[in-house]
Formats: C-alpha cells, structure tokens, sequence
C-alpha cells in the first residue's frame, strides 16, 4: 500500500497535466452529456449543483486563495516577459 501511494505521490503532476488536456479535448463531449443529462433527469442536476454550492462554500477560502495566487503567478510572468524586450 505504502508503494502506492509513493507512485500516486510522485506522479502527481503528469496526472494532473494528463487529466487538464483530457478535460480540454473533451469539454464540449462533456458539456453536451451534463445537458442532456439535466434534460433528462433534473432531480440529478439539482443534486449536482447543490453538491457543487455547498463544496464552493465549505471551500471558499483555499478556492479564492488558489485563484488569487494563479492570477498572480500569471502576472508576474506576462511582467517578466514584457519587460525583457528580446
């Protein structure tokens, strides 16, 4: 079990790469499948939008957190980058 978790550990970013292109290649397949499953089960869809509410709001603080450090992050880069002029 311990040898598990040390493969899952160190291989935590190339999953997180792969699930992030998996997720871009197949957003509208998963967008069409949600909508056509609140269509046809709307008791499903309101379960799945109050789970996702009340994770927001268990989670708001680390959520805004995560944001505001990606935001930054991607601003300081785009600084870097725009001030070296080659």
């Amino acid at each position: 079990m311990e040898d598990k978790k040390d493969y899952y550990a160190r291989n935590r970013q190339a999953r997180k790469e792969y699930q992030r292109k998996y997720y871009i290649r197949n957003k509208d397949r998963i967008k069409r499948k949600r909508k056509l499953e609140e269509l046809s089960d709307p008791e499903k869809f309101a379960e799945r939008k109050n789970y996702n509410r009340s994770y927001y709001q268990r989670n708001r603080a680390r959520i805004l957190k995560k944001r505001a450090d990606a935001y930054a992050k991607k601003k300081k880069t785009k600084k870097a980058i725009s001030a070296d002029p080659f």
